[in-house]
């Protein structure tokens, strides 16, 4: 039997593969078809893309009034002057600002140094006051004391009389003890003789004094040194002058070495022996 026939006479192919050197030119002529695809592909699309973008490229153009023969546009040299104008002009608004602050603060500064020179010469003229009236007030007491000191040592250098007492306001007359005692007191106690004498009056507390005309009011008024004098003399010459008590600035004094003792508050200067001692005698 033939190998190569089947059993029913006919003839079959051979199952042998294909012979390996046949392959090669068939992977050429496939690649080579490939390329020129390729080449196809690419070399008509970017020419299209391009024609495309030129286009578009012209319209935009047209759009903005521009064509190939525009020149360029000059902006160097005007652009540069209106910079060069606005940064002169913001040069010259920060100087003047400049100038306007340190004007202000220079205006600040004169200001409070003419309120603190203001202030310090309030002080010192005050301080010029407070000095002048303490100085004046020095010379009032040292004049009061010199004053005082010297009726004193009239009161304890004599009790002599020349000079006659005025016993002016008075209801009557005064006892002869108040007159001399009265006398002696103008005579001696320097400004005594040109002060009003109160003598005899029916209105007074106790009645064994100016009711029955054995008390006098030295009226010194406002001159407390004076009053202050009268009462020296009066203790310096207690029991010559004949003194039953004293009652000056609202004190009463009932001996020659005994302490004053405070009264009751009266209601009046006069009623509290404010502006003049008096004094009961015996």
């Amino acid at each position: 039997m033939n190998p190569r026939t089947t059993t029913s006479g006919r003839s079959t192919r051979s199952l042998t593969p294909p012979t390996p050197g046949r392959r090669p030119g068939l992977y050429l002529g496939v690649a080579a078809a490939g390329a020129v695809l390729v080449n196809v592909l690419i070399g008509v699309e970017p020419a299209a893309q391009a024609e495309a973008g030129a286009s578009q490229s012209v319209s935009v153009a047209q759009e903005l009034g521009l064509s190939a023969q525009s020149a360029p546009i000059d902006v160097t040299t005007q652009d540069l002057e209106s910079l060069e104008q606005l940064t002169a002009s913001r040069s010259s608004r920060q100087a003047e600002e400049t100038q306007a602050q340190q004007a202000q603060a220079a205006a600040d500064q004169a200001e409070l140094d003419r309120r603190k020179a203001e202030e310090e010469a309030k002080i010192r003229a005050e301080a010029e006051a407070a000095a002048a009236a303490a100085a004046a007030e020095a010379e009032k007491q040292q004049s009061a004391v010199e004053k005082s000191a010297g009726g004193v040592a009239a009161a304890a250098a004599s009790t002599a009389v020349d000079v006659i007492a005025r016993i002016s306001n008075s209801a009557g007359p005064v006892s002869a003890r108040v007159q001399a005692a009265a006398n002696a007191v103008v005579s001696n106690v320097p400004g005594a003789d040109s002060i009003t004498l109160g003598g005899t009056r029916a209105s007074a507390a106790d009645p064994g004094g100016h009711p029955s005309g054995n008390a006098l009011d030295y009226m010194v008024m406002s001159d407390s040194a004076l009053g202050d004098a009268i009462v020296a003399y009066h203790r310096a010459h207690w029991d010559e002058l004949g003194v039953d008590y004293i009652i000056w600035q609202q004190r009463m004094l009932s001996s020659a070495n005994g302490s004053w003792k405070a009264m009751e508050n009266r209601g009046s200067a006069t009623a509290n022996h404010m502006d003049h001692p008096h004094v009961n005698y015996r």
